[in-house]
């Protein structure tokens, strides 16, 4: 077996689209932006036959596996492979990606939940809300910078809030100069039917209700766009968890933390 690090973002794009066909439910994007858009991508050979694609973070920790149709069957080799040229120490998988999954699951030391995704009803939601969530602007992005570093520790150089007010994919709701709240809508490009929902409450504003009524004005500005909308939290954060389920979600999948 053997594996090619590869700069071909076609091709692993056209490899990637496939996978993303076959997918029990949809891929999470913070964890597709903010992970496998960083990772390295090596393209996997079998007699000199390219047979699918696998992407690997820095950490040696596999994020993406596929296979192309008549070679699933090599699904367990390849990953024992990747081990044993130390590749990979580790994976962070979803249990929408089934036969990827459970092969790691079959050789792994120890597995740990890391992050909760849901998908919605896909039906209306009734609002019942006065709350004024409105699009930031360019002149807004120095304010809503320093509300992520202040709520959760989020230091953007990057140009992550640049990009969501260039695509009119972030709102965000003020009470006299303070920010309640911030919500992205992201639109996705990989997955057409689909936007991703997020939201961060004001420390001083949560346990109000807030991120439910947010999640419900969100979703249904989806619906009504005709896309499907997701969302996602950490194990660990049970308001989240409760607030998206109130507004309509359910768990879809399950992203694990895998150790080999």
């Amino acid at each position: 077996m053997e594996f090619k690090i590869t700069q071909d973002t076609n091709k692993i794009n056209e490899l990637r689209a496939q996978l993303y066909s076959k997918l029990t439910a949809p891929i999470d994007a913070m964890w597709e932006l903010l992970y496998i858009a960083s990772a390295k991508n090596y393209l996997i050979y079998s007699e000199e036959k390219n047979i699918g694609y696998c992407s690997i973070d820095n950490n040696h920790s596999l994020l993406q596996l596929f296979f192309l149709d008549g070679f699933k069957a090599k699904m367990k080799t390849v990953v024992e492979s990747l081990i044993e040229q130390k590749l990979i120490v580790s994976a962070s998988l979803s249990s929408n990606e089934p036969i990827a999954f459970n092969t790691c699951l079959s050789l792994s030391k120890s597995i740990k939940p890391n992050t909760f995704c849901f998908q919605h009803t896909n039906s209306e939601v009734d609002e019942n809300s006065s709350l004024n969530l409105e699009l930031v602007s360019e002149t807004d992005i120095p304010e809503i910078k320093s509300f992520l570093k202040e709520q959760i520790g989020m230091d953007d150089t990057f140009g992550y809030t640049e990009n969501l007010v260039s695509r009119k994919e972030i709102y965000f709701i003020k009470e006299g100069n303070k920010i309640i709240t911030t919500s992205e809508c992201r639109w996705s490009d990989t997955q057409p039917e689909i936007a991703d929902l997020g939201i961060i409450v004001n420390k001083n504003q949560q346990g109000k209700g807030i991120a439910t009524q947010v999640l419900k004005l969100q979703a249904n500005r989806v619906i009504q766009a005709n896309r499907k909308p997701i969302c996602s939290t950490t194990i660990d954060n049970i308001g989240s968890q409760k607030a998206i389920e109130r507004a309509g979600f359910y768990c879809s999948n399950i992203i694990f933390d895998i150790q080999f």
